[in-house]
């Protein structure tokens, strides 16, 4: 073989660089920002079943050697004050308080659900009518609000809204929070990571769980099981990279949805079918723990407590 046939077959073969000797870069780890529990749709009431399984499953998400840092509840704590009178509401808060009290050590941090709210017809003119006994019984300083833990920045929405006519409820973020969102997510700028939670699902394709919500043909999704404005707010999150999970509850079921860089989560329960049974559809009864990454991602680990 002459000079010119093996310069040119050499020509063919792959360039591979010159190796420097030294060992390659190793990959940097992330670390784990914050672990919390996320109990949600605990829909307690004053009755044996629902009191002793909400102080087993408190009992089960502290068991943990690596121990979550707190309890993000993700609404309907207790089983309905839509449509209950003062007496009725009083006792199932009274329920959830005991259970708090006697089984739970670690802080919790509140989302208001659409059965916490207060909602009797007859109560209209009481000044706790609507989400005020909700925000006291919480100890939150408003229906939404933020607060920063450990390198993440946590919003909470308040998702659930009196429709036009006066009546409960609709899903959607009303237009002085959505106001206060905006200006909160200019405030936290593009780096720090966001995590966002509201009680019905901004994104979530549990809606289409059921046939009843096949109309002639077409789905028909209501904003009481995924909010009217979500377009709005995922026009309003891509502007901010930093907005890395948003959580719900509300639909008892269990999901995991990328969008936009965004990951959407609904959570389960930890009542399961309202505590007629340990199994809504397909989700058994459950709650989550939610690891944070100072690199911006998440990871969901969902247990069940029984």
């Amino acid at each position: 073989m002459n000079r010119r046939t093996i310069l040119k077959s050499a020509a063919l073969l792959p360039f591979v660089p010159a190796s420097s000797g030294l060992p390659a870069p190793a990959p940097i780890a992330r670390k784990r920002s914050v672990r919390f529990a996320y109990l949600g749709d605990t829909h307690i009431v004053p009755d044996l079943k629902p009191m002793e399984s909400v102080a087993k499953c408190f009992h089960h998400a502290q068991s943990h050697a690596d121990k979550p840092a707190f309890i993000l509840h993700g609404g309907d704590v207790i089983m309905d004050a839509l449509a209950k009178d003062r007496d009725d509401v009083r006792k199932q808060w009274d329920a959830w308080n005991t259970i708090v009290k006697a089984d739970s050590s670690l802080p919790i941090e509140y989302c208001i659900g659409n059965h916490d709210i207060w909602g009797f017809e007859g109560a209209k003119t009481d000044p706790m009518y609507g989400k005020k006994w909700a925000v006291d019984q919480m100890k939150i300083s408003g229906r939404y609000r933020s607060f920063d833990k450990n390198g993440w920045h946590f919003i909470i929405l308040d998702s659930v809204q009196i429709k036009p006519d006066g009546k409960w409820y609709t899903g959607y973020i009303d237009g002085e929070q959505l106001e206060w969102l905006k200006q909160d997510l200019a405030q936290t700028g593009t780096k720090t990571p966001i995590l966002v939670l509201s009680h019905i699902p901004i994104f979530s394709p549990t809606a289409f769980f059921s046939q009843q919500n096949i109309k002639e043909g077409n789905w028909s999704i209501s904003a009481g099981l995924v909010l009217s404005n979500t377009p709005e707010l995922l026009t309003l999150f891509y502007q901010y990279p930093n907005v890395k999970t948003a959580l719900s509850g509300h639909m008892h079921l269990l999901d995991r949805v990328e969008y936009n860089g965004v990951t959407y989560m609904c959570n389960g329960a930890v009542s399961g079918n309202w505590w007629k049974s340990d199994t809504y559809q397909q989700t058994k009864a459950g709650y989550a723990l939610i690891d944070l990454y100072d690199d911006g991602s998440v990871e969901r680990t969902y247990l069940q407590y029984t």
